[in-house]
């Protein structure tokens, strides 16, 4: 009897999770459920060892701010998608080699950094090398002084995605894989990656545009080594104190008339004149205005839907920089969910650290999978008023003086081929 006591209580949570997984049809197969049962008991093996090595007392509470499951005010502040959204990606519920394993073709330690002390926010580790021809994945390390990693960054080439993670006496959490930038690092290229730490997580630079961000799981203040492994030549590390990040240059918006606006966009076809279908600007796309978007001016945007589209979202914002988190103004936010042309249309604000009251509706929009469309808001003396393809589809009023925005944030799921700013007369 205690011996079937015993093996009850010990795999009773494995046979919860396998009957969760079960349940929730995430896997096809029986060797997928104990794949994903493998992964699930690993992940409760590392939040256990995070708990007993790094409790969230008082001493670890600056460098740890995982928001707490019961504040409201936190789930407030996460609600909705901001500069950093990194929904917009193919993310796998069980991703190829999700179990951190770190089996570079390569684990040779090619570059070490040591005794590294004062880690605070606004320290940012600049990591520049040569990728290999024959490479198939290199890491990007940073480690406390009793070995755990609190940064495991590991760009992986066949499979065209980059890994983050952490680790904790030899045990792996649980892999973060998406991103809203497309993977843009080769074999026999040089590459350059950011790490910029501040209060809440890493915020990550690959190729001079800001990739992604991740939550610290372990107090960034106790890191003392960085370290680069796998297939990479060439390698050097700066460290450096970041006042904005990241460090990009950054595209002026054009300004035109509305009659010159008139001649270059042709109001049936939806696509600039001048702007070939194949071309479009980088995503995710950040403009600098050249004057204040007052009253009387319209933010022209002229893209296409992509094919499978969950959301895509416009800042207007005090700053073209991810940090410091600039104010947003008007954070215009249509999602995809619906089906048969109902689309919800959230909009928001985003003022001294948090999200505002958010504005939603549910209409039927031009928005179209594969489909072009003509975005425009326009700055009125009380309002935002945005308008699809001709038609009034949302309005949002006022929260903040409007000559406080100097730039344009837009991400998701389209392709954007113009933004143009339309003069008052």
């Amino acid at each position: 009897m205690a011996v079937l006591a015993f093996l009850v209580f010990s795999i009773g949570d494995d046979l919860l999770a396998y009957g969760s997984t079960l349940a929730e049809g995430r896997c096809g197969s029986w060797k997928e459920c104990w794949s994903q049962l493998a992964v699930t008991r690993q992940e409760r093996q590392f939040e256990a060892l995070l708990k007993r090595h790094y409790p969230p007392d008082a001493s670890n509470e600056e460098s740890l701010s995982t928001p707490a499951a019961d504040d409201p005010e936190s789930e407030r502040k996460m609600s909705s998608e901001s500069i950093d959204s990194c929904d917009f990606a193919y993310q796998e519920a069980f991703s190829p080699g999700s179990v951190s394993l770190d089996k570079s073709s390569s684990t040779e330690v090619v570059y070490t950094v040591e005794n590294i002390t004062e880690v605070s926010p606004g320290l940012c580790f600049a990591v520049t090398g040569t990728i290999l021809l024959t490479c198939e994945r290199f890491s990007v390390n940073l480690l406390l002084k009793n070995g755990d990693i609190a940064l495991h960054f590991n760009p992986r080439l066949p499979q065209n995605y980059i890994v983050r993670n952490c680790r904790v006496k030899g045990c792996w959490g649980k892999e973060e894989v998406a991103s809203p930038l497309s993977f843009n690092l080769h074999r026999g290229q040089r590459f350059n990656v950011q790490v910029l730490v501040t209060e809440r997580e890493f915020l990550i630079c690959v190729n001079g545009r800001h990739f992604n961000a991740f939550k610290h799981r372990l107090p960034y203040k106790k890191i003392t080594t960085l370290e680069v492994k796998g297939d990479v030549r060439d390698v050097a590390v700066d460290q450096c104190y970041m006042e904005y990040y990241p460090q990009l240059e950054l595209e002026l918006i054009r300004q035109q008339t509305p009659e010159a606006l008139q001649a270059d966009h042709d109001t049936f076809s939806l696509v600039p004149r001048s702007l070939p279908e194949a071309d479009g600007k980088p995503m995710p796309y950040t403009g600098v205005l050249q004057e204040s978007f007052t009253d009387g001016k319209k933010l022209h945007l002229y893209g296409r839907v992509k094919l499978l589209p969950h959301s895509f979202y416009v800042n207007l914002q005090s700053s073209a920089y991810v940090w410091p988190h600039p104010n947003i103004q008007f954070h215009l936010n249509p999602r995809f969910g619906s089906v048969g042309g109902r689309h919800v249309i959230c909009r928001n604000s985003w003022m001294n650290g948090k999200w505002e009251r958010e504005e939603r509706s549910e209409n039927m929009t031009d928005f179209m999978p594969g489909k072009p469309f003509h975005l425009q808001i326009a700055c009125t003396d009380v309002s935002y008023q945005v308008s699809l393809n001709g038609k009034l589809i949302a309005e949002f009023v006022f929260r903040d003086n409007p000559r406080t925005v100097e730039a344009v944030y837009i991400q998701g799921d389209i392709k954007v081929f113009d933004v143009v700013v339309e003069t008052a007369y």
